[in-house]
């Protein structure tokens, strides 16, 4: 792995958009703001009716981005289909994602490349999750993280960095999935090549404010968890599937019940629990 070693290996970052143009030139920017020196980015446009399709087509390559390819459907086949068709056209060792209304922090490809090992599936780090008015660090432990975690809770989060071969290999984004899309992938990832690291430094930013839309108390969040459990709930145990009920319970913003806290206890992730108790029974 000579090439991670000297930092010169390519990376791709594939990047879904649709209708959000003034958050995607955000976006954008994160990628040409980037301190580390060989980058592609690639770009599938979902078939934006607003004049996505315009910037695209006048978009260059800048600072450390050596190419910008551009994709488009002509009508909506949904982030997943766009994130498969970028990273297939990926010439890049690693591949990495990029939401269009998320955008990195100038050293984020350098410190995942920096961090990179073969031995495990794949690297992430730590996220900032962006209010507006504040922001909050999450999943901040570094650590190696193994399937047995992973299936109670996603470890990685949102985005990774992981050589493009290895999401081939499992047949990247399953698009049959209505949510949690992202979740089933690692997930797969650490099934075939073993647990995931996880650093300390967080470097991407999610926008969970009002010029956004999460998929948090979506009922299509819920539903995802229902196929992620159908898909691999064969190597979960009972921890995992509590720590499940406990995911769908607290994306549909439903009072967390005291006997059900109670018996949830044994299972592990008690900070989160514990936050969630008393925020969904607070009477103010």
């Amino acid at each position: 792995m000579s090439l991670v070693e000297n930092n010169t290996a390519l990376v791709s970052v594939y990047m879904p958009t649709k209708d959000r143009l003034e958050l995607l030139k955000r976006a954008v920017s994160s990628v040409f703001s980037q301190t580390y020196q060989n980058i592609e980015l690639i770009i599938c446009n979902d078939g934006s009716s607003d004049d996505t399709k315009l910037y695209l087509e006048s978009l260059q390559p800048e600072g450390p981005v050596k190419a910008v390819k551009i994709l488009s459907n002509e009508s909506p086949q949904g982030a997943c289909n766009a994130r498969n068709k970028a990273i297939d056209l990926a010439t890049g060792v690693f591949v990495t994602g990029l939401d269009d209304d998320d955008k990195f922090l100038p050293t984020r490809i350098a410190s995942l490349v920096k961090h990179y090992d073969p031995n495990y599936a794949f690297v992430c780090s730590a996220m900032i999750w962006d209010y507006g008015k504040k922001q909050r660090v999450i999943d901040k432990k570094p650590g190696v993280y193994p399937l047995s975690s992973q299936l109670s809770y996603n470890e990685a989060t949102t985005q990774i960095l992981v050589e493009k071969e290895r999401v081939i290999s499992v047949g990247g984004f399953d698009e049959t999935f209505v949510a949690c899309q992202d979740y089933d992938l690692w997930t797969r990832l650490i099934k075939k090549y073993g647990p995931l690291k996880r650093i300390a430094e967080p470097s991407y930013i999610i926008n969970n404010t009002s010029s956004t839309q999460r998929m948090t108390a979506n009922p299509k969040s819920v539903l995802g968890y229902e196929q992620f459990q159908a898909k691999h709930g064969d190597l979960m145990n009972w921890k995992n599937k509590q720590n499940q009920d406990f995911m769908k319970l607290r994306r549909q913003r439903k009072r967390y019940p005291l006997y059900l806290f109670i018996s949830h206890l044994c299972s592990g992730h008690l900070i989160a629990k514990t936050r969630y108790f008393v925020g969904s029974n607070l009477v103010i």
